[in-house]
C-alpha cells in the first residue's frame, strides 16, 4: 500500500529526472514536503543547519551517485556521521543511471541503503519506495 510520506529529499543534478519525479510524486500525492538538492553538499548543509532547531529529518531520500561538488557516496558518508537517533528512521535509496557494477556492489555493502534503483525509476519502483 502506498502511504503519504511526510518529508522526502531528492538529491540529484539531472533536471529532467527531477522534473519527472517531482511531477509523479505530486500527481500521486505521495509526499507532504518534498525538498530538492542538486548536489550532496546542499543537502548536508541543510541538515546541519536545521539539526538542532526541531526540523524533522527526511523520511526518505532518493539520491544519485554521480553529482558535482559532493556525490552520493560523499553525502552518505556525511549522513552516517550524524546523530544516529536522528537518522535511524530515514529510508535511503540510490537512484542512478550508473550501471557500474562497483557502484551497485558498494551500495549493497552499506546497510543504510535500502536499494539501488537504475534510472529511469518506474512507477512500480516508486510505489515500492513509498510503501
Amino acid at each position: 500500500m502506498i502511504k503519504k510520506v511526510q518529508r522526502a529529499f531528492i538529491i540529484d543534478d539531472d533536471e529532467v529526472y527531477i522534473y519527472a519525479i517531482k511531477r509523479l510524486i505530486k500527481i500521486q500525492n505521495l509526499c507532504e514536503d518534498l525538498f530538492v538538492f542538486t548536489d550532496g553538499q546542499q543537502a548536508v548543509d541543510y541538515l546541519l543547519e536545521h539539526k538542532s532547531d526541531g526540523t524533522p529529518m527526511p523520511d526518505l531520500i532518493l539520491i544519485d551517485v554521480n553529482m558535482p561538488v559532493l556525490d552520493g557516496w560523499g553525502f552518505i558518508e556525511e549522513f552516517q556521521k550524524m546523530d544516529v537517533n536522528l537518522t535511524k528512521d530515514t529510508k535511503l535509496f540510490m537512484v542512478s543511471s550508473s550501471i557500474d557494477p562497483r557502484d551497485v556492489k558498494k551500495a549493497k555493502e552499506i546497510p543504510m541503503i535500502i536499494k539501488y534503483i537504475f534510472k529511469p525509476i518506474t512507477f512500480d519502483e516508486l510505489k515500492e519506495v513509498f510503501s
